[in-house]
């Protein structure tokens, strides 16, 4: 005769259905966030602020701030090139050319007693 050991009312039964639902709440207590991340560096504190996003209502946001961008760097290098040639039309230099000629000779002169010792 075959004995039926999972009878209704078993107590093992109980036991095993338990251990099952212990499982299933350490893993989903695991799995959760305690609670709101907290960055480690300033780029990923940068990275985890919830901005409303401009960029996904408006695809050309992006390409008109590189636009931007670009434009600023190109007024910069305009800007540099203007210094530049201000500075050769004045010859390069704000001294007189007595004035380098006293400077290169203190220069040398100043280097021969570092180096020379005279």
């Amino acid at each position: 005769m075959k004995v039926n050991q999972t009878r209704h009312g078993h107590p093992q039964h109980g036991i095993a259905g338990a251990c099952i639902a212990l499982a299933v709440a350490v893993a989903a207590w695991l799995l959760v966030p305690a609670g709101p991340a907290r960055a480690q560096s300033a780029g990923v504190a940068n990275l985890l602020k919830r901005h409303p996003s401009a960029q996904a209502s408006e695809p050309g946001n992006g390409q008109r701030e590189a636009r931007a961008r670009a434009e600023r760097h190109r007024a910069e290098q305009r800007e540099t090139d203007r210094r530049r040639v201000d500075e050769r039309e004045r010859g390069g230099s704000r001294l007189s050319p007595d004035e380098r000629r006293r400077l290169r000779k203190s220069l040398y002169d100043f280097r021969r007693e570092m180096y020379d010792g005279s």
